[in-house]
């Protein structure tokens, strides 16, 4: 089986670290027979970080299904075309909005180099910071601030040529590419839905967690709790029941 997961909310509970018990957990998971990879908003390069060397070869979908990264190098991409981006570059300036645009590696950001969110951008220093002249292949587009939000998301909902995303727990939304999300990555991949387990917990897990033939939700997000499988609280005692989830799943799973 394919065990897949997300990042933030779901395997890391602090947005910087990953506990070693659960990073042993994965690892027992492909001791069991299983293959492991990642889906997450971030891009490869921000999650490395968060993962034991061991893990940095397996499969990573990034930035919501925009980029591929398998066995540390780039398999796919799905970039915004150049005409959507400069679009959404006008309707940024027009609603007062800052935003970051993840390319394939590097990334361009507009907005207050002291914004919370920026702490998550690159904290190894592995990328560059380019100019907009500079901007190739740009796989998201994520909207920081905005003066008025209201307003900029009237305009974005009209537009066919886009995929929106947001974070429940931020004011934070993610723009890529229409059809681009998790599942559709996968599917690019080969992973058929009937051999995938997935593990998530936010708005942006809903294309896995409709199709994955068993899906774990950590939390209780409403749109993912109808198609969960199961469900972890969140609560002190997560990550231990989420470690014993992947024991229970990788023996029952391996035997089936």
């Amino acid at each position: 089986m394919h065990f897949i997961f997300d990042i933030d909310g779901t395997i890391c509970f602090n947005g910087h670290s990953i506990s070693p018990a659960i990073q042993d957990a994965l690892s027992q998971l492909e001791d069991h027979g299983h293959q492991i990879g990642f889906a997450s908003a971030r891009p490869y390069r921000d999650i490395l970080h968060l993962l034991d060397e061991r893990f940095h070869d397996r499969l990573f979908v990034g930035s919501n299904g925009a980029m591929i990264w398998h066995r540390g190098a780039l398999a796919d991409i799905v970039p915004l075309p150049d005409d959507t981006l400069a679009q959404l570059f006008e309707l940024a300036e027009r609603h007062r909005a800052s935003c970051l645009v993840d390319l394939d590696w590097h990334y361009h950001y507009s907005g207050d180099p002291a914004h919370p969110f920026m702490q998550l951008v690159d904290p190894q220093r592995r990328a560059r910071h380019v100019g907009r002249d500079e901007i190739r292949q740009p796989v998201k587009m994520l909207v920081t601030e905005c003066a008025d939000g209201e307003a900029l998301q009237q305009d974005l909902d009209r537009r066919a040529d886009i995929n929106i995303h947001h974070h429940s727990d931020q004011q934070i939304v993610d723009i890529t590419a229409a059809g681009v999300d998790k599942m559709s990555a996968l599917s690019r991949h080969g992973i058929a839905a009937a051999e995938l387990v997935c593990f998530g917990n936010d708005s942006n897990d809903l294309s896995m967690f409709a199709a994955a033939g068993h899906s774990v939700l950590i939390g209780g997000h409403p749109q993912l709790l109808p198609h969960a499988t199961e469900r972890i609280e969140r609560d002190d005692g997560t990550e231990q029941t989420l470690i014993a989830a992947l024991d229970r799943l990788g023996r029952r799973f391996a035997a089936g």
